[in-house]
């Protein structure tokens, strides 16, 4: 009875060891297993590096920055437009120097643009021409001086003063005029040609030397001196060379009316410059 006693109390004392020993190991486990993730992740927060810079300054989305309220001092080269970085973020600097050629732009449009009639301007023109009377007496050279203004962009007026030497074979003439003359323009042909309307109403003195056994002739002659008045109409074109200066062409018919009858010019072709002040 004693020895069976004994046996019970080994086999009962040798299993409660091994439970013993069981729940050891398995504590043992469960530490190295521990371990081990600890490990592993102190590894893998080696191998990753610390963070961005700029990740850690970036606030959160719809948070106000925490601390320090100058996260823009990362973003600074885009926030100083004008800043001694150098950089192309300076449009108010590097528009000022490559926007540079519009102002000459600008300043051909306007010179382009006060090129042609326009109101308000006044000139002095100087016209040299010619014409031939029905009679066959020739003024092969004439010149003329006119103050000219416009009154509009289309119309300008002009008082016109002029001088006149023509001879024949049994006479010679010189003649001095006065008169008005108004100049309506047409519109524009392009590159600055401008059409126009041309009348003309002048009067006249005209002195007649005859040579040889020739006698005056003439409106009006008489002692060998004549006044006379004239009308003409025509037409040409002007063209401003520059915004103060033109030159024109015209070609004009027209009548002289005097004491002893009228004389109808068949033209009176014409050149003339004029340089203007405005």
């Amino acid at each position: 009875m004693r020895i069976g006693f004994v046996a019970l109390l080994a086999l009962v004392t040798g299993c409660a060891g091994q439970s013993k020993t069981a729940q050891q190991r398995l504590a043992e486990v469960k530490a190295y297993r521990r371990a081990q993730e600890i490990e592993q992740q102190e590894k893998e927060k080696k191998t990753a590096g610390p963070p961005p810079a700029g990740a850690v300054a970036a606030p959160a989305p719809g948070a106000a920055p925490a601390g320090q309220g100058a996260p823009s001092t990362l973003g600074a080269p885009a926030v100083q437009p004008g800043g001694a970085t150098g950089q192309p973020g300076a449009p108010a600097a590097a528009t000022g120097q490559s926007g540079a050629p519009a102002a000459p732009s600008s300043g051909a449009a306007d010179d382009q643009a006060s090129r042609g009639p326009r109101a308000g301007r006044v000139g002095l023109g100087v016209t040299v021409g010619g014409a031939t009377a029905a009679t066959g007496q020739l003024l092969p050279m004439s010149s003329s001086l006119a103050l000219r203004g416009f009154v509009s962009d289309s119309v300008s007026l002009a008082g016109v003063a002029g001088i006149g030497i023509g001879t024949s074979d049994s006479e010679t003439e010189v003649s001095l005029g006065a008169g008005a003359e108004v100049v309506v323009f047409l519109g524009d042909l392009g590159e600055h040609v401008y059409p126009f309307f041309v009348g003309e109403a002048a009067y006249h003195r005209r002195s007649v030397s005859a040579s040889g056994d020739g006698e005056p002739s003439g409106p009006g002659a008489e002692d060998g001196a004549a006044s006379s008045s004239s009308l003409a109409a025509g037409g040409g074109l002007e063209y401003w060379v520059a915004p103060r200066l033109s030159v024109n062409a015209r070609l004009m018919v027209g009548g002289v009316f005097g004491e002893g009858g009228a004389f109808f010019e068949t033209f009176r072709p014409g050149l003339g410059v004029t340089l203007f002040g405005n």
